[in-house]
């Protein structure tokens, strides 16, 4: 029955976003545990040096294998980078003791498969208060500050994502990166496939990431976006790995939450793989560093994009490697009880 549950909850970790759908991680589950990897040589070289957004994804993985097991009775214990000899171990997540499922558990699970970055044109309809209010609860539940732009500040926000999109369109070395993730063959379980395309924009309103560069999409119709979009930017405290991987369980709550009351959501991240570009979205006054920006809005559901299948994603697990019956102790708390 262990190993059903843990099949399980691995099969909503690698539901979780990634950049490019690059799906950078490994998971080595074990009696009491799963530990989650990076896996490096799915970085993307140009636009994610660092790792940032490699990292980010595994964090938004993690927040998905912590749901999962709430939801199916059993308490997520969990610590970030638990070995400091092994970089490369993001976090190690314990099955703890037997509880009972919170309606918040069950409904973010129940949000995991239903959750797909959606780049088509939003109705033009405002978010309810209410709805914004709890996104940003549930920023703050991970450690992060969402932030919703006004008019004026999302007017200024747009010009950026557009100028970063403009700087990719002329980069060859991105142009080929994104070549390798958006090419067409036939039964490929990852990268961005032509169907999760945005359509043209002609006013150019809205500064999606242009994915068809590469690789056109056949008779894409021009689509006629919003308005008046919904941004929002989420912060997080700090800029190191563990400070992205916390951001990476934040953007993911808020894209649960997002699509648990009927939202969509679309991430633009283009901004943010410039230095400069993304110092002009920190908040230095609140030790606030921006990881993500999101547009947020109604819609028609988007297709998914695939995932690779799990036994693609599992590591071997040698017999020495085994994990003492002793629980992992989390480095925080791993759920709120109400």
């Amino acid at each position: 029955m262990r190993h059903a549950i843990i099949a399980e909850c691995l099969d909503a970790a690698i539901a979780a976003p990634s950049i490019h759908n690059t799906q950078p991680w490994r998971f080595l589950p074990r009696e009491h545990c799963v530990d989650v990897y990076a896996d490096r040589s799915r970085q993307l070289a140009v636009i994610d040096p660092d790792g940032r957004e490699l990292t980010i994804s595994i964090g938004a993985a993690v927040l998905n294998l912590r749901v999962a097991l709430l939801a199916r009775g059993y308490k997520p214990l969990y610590a970030l980078l638990p070995d400091p000899a092994q970089p490369d171990l993001m976090a190690r997540v314990t099955i703890g003791d037997r509880t009972q499922p919170t309606y918040l558990a069950r409904r973010l699970a129940g949000a995991i498969p239903r959750r797909h970055s959606n780049r088509r044109p939003f109705r033009s309809a405002e978010l309810p208060e209410t709805v914004l209010d709890e996104l940003g609860e549930a920023a703050a539940s991970e450690g992060g500050y969402l932030m919703i732009a006004d008019p004026p500040l999302r007017d200024g926000v747009l010009g950026v994502v557009r100028r970063a999109e403009t700087l990719r369109r002329t980069d060859p070395d991105y142009l080929v990166e994104l070549a390798g993730w958006t090419a067409p063959e036939p039964g490929r379980r990852e990268g961005v496939p032509l169907v999760a395309y945005a359509p043209p924009d002609r006013a150019e309103r809205i500064p999606l990431r242009d994915f068809g560069l590469a690789h056109p999409a056949r008779h894409a119709w021009p689509g006629v976006f919003e308005d008046e979009p919904t941004v929002a930017i989420l912060y997080g405290s700090g800029d190191s790995p563990y400070a992205w991987l916390r951001a990476g369980q934040a953007l993911e709550r808020v894209l649960l939450t997002a699509t648990a009351n009927g939202v969509q959501s679309t991430l633009m991240t283009q901004p943010l793989e410039y230095a400069d570009l993304r110092a002009l979205f920190d908040d230095s006054a609140q030790g606030r560093v921006a990881q993500a920006v999101i547009r947020l809005g109604y819609g028609h559901e988007s297709p998914p994009s695939p995932r690779r299948p799990l036994a693609d994603v599992l590591m071997s697990m040698p017999d020495e490697l085994a994990v003492p019956d002793e629980l992992t102790v989390p480095d925080e708390p791993a759920w709120p009880t109400s």
